[in-house]
């Protein structure tokens, strides 16, 4: 995105969390990544947790059109994507995660390789986005990992 598109978007809808660096897993919900590092959070669209226990969450609050990024990094093939008002947070996304929960999936094809997947959707107040792996460890650049959630609409 250019800068002076984001930066309109942000003047008009100025709803967004951007992180960087993995922080592991929760250590009830084992497969929903946690973050260490906020580049950007701002506005009231969307609330940002990230719980040792839980990972991390992105709850929705106000309806709308929503553009959502992950990229991930592992020490082996991994497989990683975004989930939505998931209840299997203890299930890798790869596996038997109900359908309708797993909007998007990909797996890297092995060690060092960071691999993306990005998604744009409708999503109601409520509704429960988290970036949902399947539990592998992260690799040696975990600070390459991103994901990134902003409300365009």
């Amino acid at each position: 995105m250019t800068t002076l598109v984001k930066q309109i978007m942000q003047e008009v809808l100025n709803s967004e969390v951007h992180l960087h660096t993995t922080n592991g897993y929760g250590s009830t919900n084992t497969k929903i990544r946690r973050w260490t590092t906020a580049i950007t959070n701002t506005g009231s669209d969307i609330t940002y947790a990230d719980s040792a226990t839980l990972g991390g969450t992105f709850t929705i609050n106000t309806n709308g059109i929503y553009a959502i990024s992950y990229s991930d990094q592992f020490n082996a093939v991994g497989n990683h994507g975004i989930s939505l008002n998931s209840s299997e947070l203890t299930t890798p996304i790869n596996h038997l995660i109900t359908t309708t929960d797993a909007l998007i999936q990909t797996t890297s094809a092995g060690s060092g390789y960071r691999v993306g997947v990005s998604i744009t959707l409708s999503l109601v107040a409520t509704d429960v986005i988290r970036a949902h792996a399947a539990g592998e460890t992260s690799g040696t650049n975990n600070s390459r990992a991103r994901f990134q959630i902003l409300r365009i609409g």
